[in-house]
């Protein structure tokens, strides 16, 4: 879990968060959780969906999200991000697909057998 401030310059005229900020909200959260799991790791995002359930304000102070492993490929992985407000109301949930790079301007590379098992745990 991780709790990310929600700052004036995130609202939109409608004084609620703009819809790009979610997916920065939940970039914040699954780089954190990748960190927790497995270290600093260099991915790249293949594919990104948001479902919008419900307005974050200025009001909320804070959005909260959590990350959950959906599949595991061999250089692919596919999670589901929950961002919600204190109160546990549901703003969105993001899937993600991300590719594994090996961090020097190449390709996709395989995900270790230690990093499955981190990132499954």
């Amino acid at each position: 879990m991780k709790a990310i401030d929600i700052r004036w310059r995130d609202l939109d005229a409608y004084a609620h968060v703009n819809q790009a900020v979610y997916l920065t909200y939940g970039e914040e959260v699954l780089d954190a959780w990748f960190i927790e799991r497995v270290g600093r790791w260099d991915y790249v995002a293949r594919r990104t969906t948001i479902e919008y359930r419900s307005e974050l304000t200025l009001e909320d102070g804070r959005a909260i999200g959590t990350v959950e492993l959906v599949g595991l490929g061999t250089t692919s992985l596919t999670t589901k991000t929950t961002l919600a407000a204190p109160d546990g109301r549901v703003a969105a949930e993001i899937e993600n697909v991300v590719v594994v790079i090996d961090g020097k301007g190449g390709g996709a590379r395989p995900i270790t057998a230690e990093e499955r098992a981190a990132l499954s745990a």
